[in-house]
């Protein structure tokens, strides 16, 4: 009776077995944890198209954040987009406007006469403009961090009024400083010439930049400075192994920013460079206009010359950018 009993139990409860090594085929255990293996296929829509539209319709508010984020980005392109089409057409059609296609022509020799420009070939402007630029935005990089990082690190005399210092230079307008700048050159020697262009634009942008790399040095954990530190790091180690990588996009967002206003800056070496085989591309542009007859095509052209390297430049580091901007403003 005995031997019968566990028999039948033992036939009984094997179709259990089977039946949990069925339904466990699909999961898999990591510690006690189940895990469902992922499906060969997507799942299918469990709502009709008709639903998916009206979900995807956004609401009022959303729309008219999305209506008028379209309206400031058309205010913005509508006169890029003139200004290109103005660059590739003759002075004749671009007379009757540029948003005429009838009898459209295309042609790129206002480009090539741009960059062969008589009075300021472009090709010059832009390389002149470039050996200004270049070594103002890395010199103002380096040098606004290394002056922000004592401002959001360490205390010491006189550190609040020197920052106020920082922020009334930065506020004051180009012109009232353009006085004192062109007399220290003339003594100095460096009038008309690329350093003192250079140490001008490095004195006029550091204000701005010391400031926005404070605000984003702020929101760096003291706690990884301090566990270098206990483990014999100097402050130069810091500085060089911490600080710089951590603020890697708040310094890209920077280079742009500074690249962007010393690229386009007229003012300045309107001041300060006369010779003409120094003159830098904003210097060119108004003399491509002419004396008798405006030809729009050749200006505009020059402007797409122009502005085209700071535009690479964004799209290229946009990523980087964004992520500085947003920290450096939240922190």
């Amino acid at each position: 009776m005995t031997d019968t009993h566990h028999s039948d139990d033992s036939t009984d409860a094997e179709p259990d077995t089977d039946r949990d090594s069925d339904a466990d085929t699909d999961l898999s255990t990591d510690g006690g944890r189940v895990y469902h293996e992922p499906p060969e296929t997507a799942p299918t829509a469990d709502r009709s198209p008709v639903e998916r539209v009206r979900a995807a319709v956004p609401s009022g508010p959303r729309a008219l954040r999305y209506a008028v984020a379209i309206g400031v980005a058309l205010l913005w392109l509508v006169p890029l987009i003139g200004l290109f089409m103005a660059s590739v057409r003759p002075l004749d059609q671009v007379i009757q406007g540029w948003w005429s296609f009838e009898g459209m022509t295309i042609t790129f020799e206002n480009y090539a006469r741009a960059w062969e420009f008589q009075s300021g070939p472009m090709r010059q402007a832009m390389w002149n403009t470039a050996i200004v630029t270049i070594p103002s935005v890395l010199a103002v990089t380096l040098l606004g961090t290394m002056v922000a990082y004592p401002f959001a690190r360490f205390d010491f005399p006189l550190k609040t009024a020197l920052f106020f210092l920082l922020i009334v230079v930065m506020a004051a307008p180009p012109e009232l400083v353009a006085m004192g700048n062109y007399n220290t050159l003339r003594t100095t020697g460096l009038f008309d010439t690329y350093m003192g262009l250079i140490l001008v634009h490095i004195g006029w942008g550091m204000g701005w930049v010391v400031m926005f790399l404070r605000n984003f040095l702020l929101g760096l954990p003291e706690e990884l400075e301090e566990a270098a530190r206990i483990d014999g790091a100097s402050r130069y180690q810091i500085f060089k192994s911490i600080v710089l990588p951590y603020s890697a996009p708040a310094l890209v967002s920077v280079a742009v920013i500074q690249f962007t206003w010393v690229w386009n800056s007229f003012f300045f070496p309107l001041v300060f460079m006369r010779s003409r085989e120094n003159q830098l591309a904003p210097q060119v542009l108004p003399l491509m206009k002419g004396r008798l007859q405006i030809d729009w095509g050749l200006v505009a052209a020059g402007s797409v010359l122009t502005m085209i390297v700071p535009i690479v430049l964004f799209v290229t580091l946009q990523r980087y950018y964004k992520q500085g901007m947003v920290a450096a403003v939240a922190d």
